[in-house]
């Protein structure tokens, strides 16, 4: 009986020994990870204060650095507003361009009256139909356009449908962001590539990189100008043209109204910047990184999007969406 209670006692003290070593050998690998992890959040904070606040601690000046002119596609909605407006008081010409059915004549005089520079628009109402490469050209012919924003986002008129979804609700995001934004830039990119200097700007959507079913269409439209801004932007790199994807969280416009819980929203709205002041910030970051938030907030958002379980970051997402 003692002999039994000798060998329980050694069984155990032994398998003690053994558990400390494996405690130390999980302390070095906790050490390790809580290394790496504070490595990497230091790493992106200090990315960050790059790319959103060293810039603002300079004034540029974009006349010089890229062009005289700068041609805003999909001016009509609230984001290519807020780029117009900005671009015009660094002191760069405008050149309105809508991709749908609008009045901008009151928008135009109001920056004229206010910057003092050249403002032009152009009706090309891409949803209509084919983009006329020919008028295109013509109005871009004798400018000197040193930026190019592409803000046209071809939004589903209908997210709740996959089968038996309308033809226009097909065409209208393939059409639009798959076949005009390349178009319209091709038209563009010639002159900047011969001046060795230009700036293309690609407003995309953080969710062309989550697998929404009521924006299908839609997202891997998005997703496809990425992967377009990717290989404009290591095609003319060595040419002096600067690429830029702007992956911006909801701005507040017309073109969607959301649902779900409203103090949510009353919160959100609260950090959300207004279209000249996220233009503004998305500005400062270009030629700095090639793929922006636009804006620190959003960077934050964004962050958190990364570190988040893919099923919860969507299920949000679609709870915003309209019934």
């Amino acid at each position: 009986m003692a002999l039994a209670v000798d060998s329980a006692k050694w069984i155990i003290k032994d398998i003690l020994q053994n558990l400390r070593r494996v405690e130390e050998a999980l302390s070095v690998v906790g050490l390790l990870y809580l290394g790496n992890v504070s490595v990497a959040a230091t790493w992106d904070l200090l990315k960050g204060v790059r790319i959103h606040l060293w810039p603002r601690l300079f004034r540029r000046n974009f006349v010089k650095e890229y062009g005289a002119w700068a041609v805003i596609a999909g001016a009509e909605d609230g984001m290519g507003r807020g780029y117009a407006e900005v671009l015009a008081r660094k002191g760069m010409n405008v050149l309105l361009v809508l991709v749908t059915h609008g009045d901008l004549e009151d928008f135009a005089q109001e920056i004229r009256d206010k910057y003092g520079v050249e403002v032009e628009i152009m009706d090309v109402n891409i949803y209509g139909g084919e983009l006329n490469c020919d008028d295109v050209r013509r109005k871009f012919a004798r400018k000197e356009i040193g930026v190019l924003v592409n803000n046209i986002t071809g939004m589903n008129a209908n997210t709740a449908i996959i089968c038996g979804a309308a033809r226009p609700d097909l065409w209208r995001p393939v059409g639009v962001g798959v076949a005009c934004v390349p178009t319209i830039t091709s038209l563009v990119l010639p002159a900047m590539v011969g001046r060795q200097k230009g700036a293309v700007v690609n407003v995309c959507s953080p969710m062309a990189t989550l697998s929404l079913t009521r924006l299908h269409v839609y997202t891997a439209a998005k997703y496809f100008l990425i992967s377009y801004s990717e290989v404009l932007r290591y095609t003319h790199r060595s040419q002096g043209i600067v690429v830029q994807t702007v992956l911006p969280a909801e701005i507040p416009h017309g073109m969607m109204q959301y649902h779900g819980a409203a103090v949510l929203h009353d919160v959100y709205k609260l950090v959300t910047p207004c279209q000249s002041v996220f233009a503004a910030h998305a500005l400062s970051t270009l030629g700095y990184a090639s793929t922006t938030s636009g804006y620190w907030i959003f960077g934050v958002l964004g962050w958190v999007m990364n570190c988040s379980p893919w099923w919860l970051v969507a299920s949000f997402m679609i709870a915003r969406l309209p019934v």
